[in-house]
């Protein structure tokens, strides 16, 4: 579960956040209304990164399997533009995120 509070919240009560966090799961923490940020126990965030790298290792896998079955038949020179495309693929999905 999570709780939402304003900035100002946050910063006149910042060790109080912190261990709301650590019993309800996140803390999201608006400004204006909008969400800006979530403070997350430690072990999560780890979890989180972890996670996130996960996906993107099997992204790039995807990709550079998708190259090299397309590039089974093909020259040198059409070889090279497939790695080409899969560079900027994976730059663009970077960018998307």
């Amino acid at each position: 579960m999570q709780s939402n509070i304003q900035s100002s919240q946050a910063q006149q009560n910042f060790g109080q956040v912190v261990d709301q966090a650590l019993v309800e799961g996140a803390v999201v923490v608006e400004r204006y209304g909008v969400p800006r940020v979530a403070i997350v126990e430690y072990g999560r965030y780890q979890r989180l990164l972890e996670a996130e790298q996960m996906l993107w290792r099997d992204r790039l896998q995807q990709v550079s399997a998708a190259a090299a079955a397309r590039a089974a038949a093909l020259s040198d020179r059409e070889v090279d533009a497939l790695i080409e495309e899969a560079r900027r693929e994976a730059a663009e999905s970077v960018v998307a995120r």
